[in-house]
């Protein structure tokens, strides 16, 4: 190989190299707005990750309390009691966070805040973490024919 080919091949890596380099830094530089990704919103009290504790008791019609309130990403400990006279559970509906800049059209609490059917005269405990976007989330007993509903606000 001639000795004027090496250093060019060389460049053209390392040119290659920048390019991507470069790419990849833009990228993390336009994912971010005054500190927060554009996916992640900020917070609108400013108070983020405070723990929180449930006692929520279900029967055959209603939810009690029927409010819930948490700060986003937050760590939550939430018991449910059946009072009534069958199975009830408890689930929480994702919320439409529609934008036009890619970001997931819904937001979600994880799986673990979910409790399938609890027996009628016994609880189940279940631990999860709050979701980022604030907003009224539903929930809701998720057993066929349940129709008890209530509010899990995100603040």
């Amino acid at each position: 190989m001639p000795t004027g080919e090496a250093p060019r091949v060389r460049h053209g890596r390392l040119a290659v190299i920048a390019l991507a380099l470069g790419s990849v830094l833009g990228a993390v530089r336009c994912s971010s707005t005054g500190g927060a990704a554009p996916c992640s919103p900020g917070d609108a009290d400013g108070i983020v990750g405070v723990s929180a504790t449930f006692d929520l008791t279900v029967n055959d019609t209603t939810f009690a309390p029927t409010i819930l309130k948490a700060q986003n990403r937050s760590g939550v400990t939430l018991t449910l009691t059946n009072a009534g006279t069958r199975p009830h559970g408890f689930a929480i509906d994702c919320l439409p966070t529609p934008n036009g800049n890619g970001c997931p059209a819904t937001s979600c609490f994880g799986d673990a805040a979910t409790i399938g059917p609890v027996a009628p005269d016994a609880s189940a405990t279940a631990t999860f973490t709050t979701p980022n976007p604030e907003g009224i989330y539903t929930f809701r007993s998720d057993v066929p024919g349940d129709t008890q509903t209530g509010q899990f606000i995100v603040q």
